[in-house]
């Protein structure tokens, strides 16, 4: 027996299908799956975003989302960066800018130890 493909569908039975999966796949699942699930969801959706327009889509989605208290919730969050200094956001440059520096320091470091024992 041939194994049948999406392929094989029309357009309008994939879509049928796709809704009876969904519907048969939320049914299934309890709360606590669902909250963990639309948690994982909106996580990639806002702090997955790549360039500005994904951002600024974030951005209007947060916005919308405090409507009035958003003002309030940026003080929230300038707050507790500034109470917890150690949280140090750096850009993937600086990140890897200071890879190579300590790289660059382990390896002046091994070769002054190496030199010293060559004397």
């Amino acid at each position: 027996m041939e194994e049948i493909t999406y392929k094989d569908l029309s357009k309008n039975e994939l879509e049928t299908l796709k809704d009876m999966y969904i519907s048969s796949r939320v049914n299934s699942m309890t709360e606590n799956d669902l909250k963990r699930f639309v948690k994982e969801i909106i996580v990639d959706q806002i702090k997955g975003t790549v360039g500005n327009a994904e951002e600024k889509e974030a951005w209007n989605e947060i916005k919308d989302h405090f409507s009035e208290n958003l003002s309030k919730k940026i003080l929230e969050a300038k707050e507790k960066c500034n109470k917890n200094p150690k949280v140090d956001f750096k850009s993937p440059e600086e990140i890897e800018f200071d890879k190579r520096l300590s790289l660059l320091k382990q390896q002046q470091d091994e070769k002054a130890s190496k030199d010293m024992w060559e004397d």
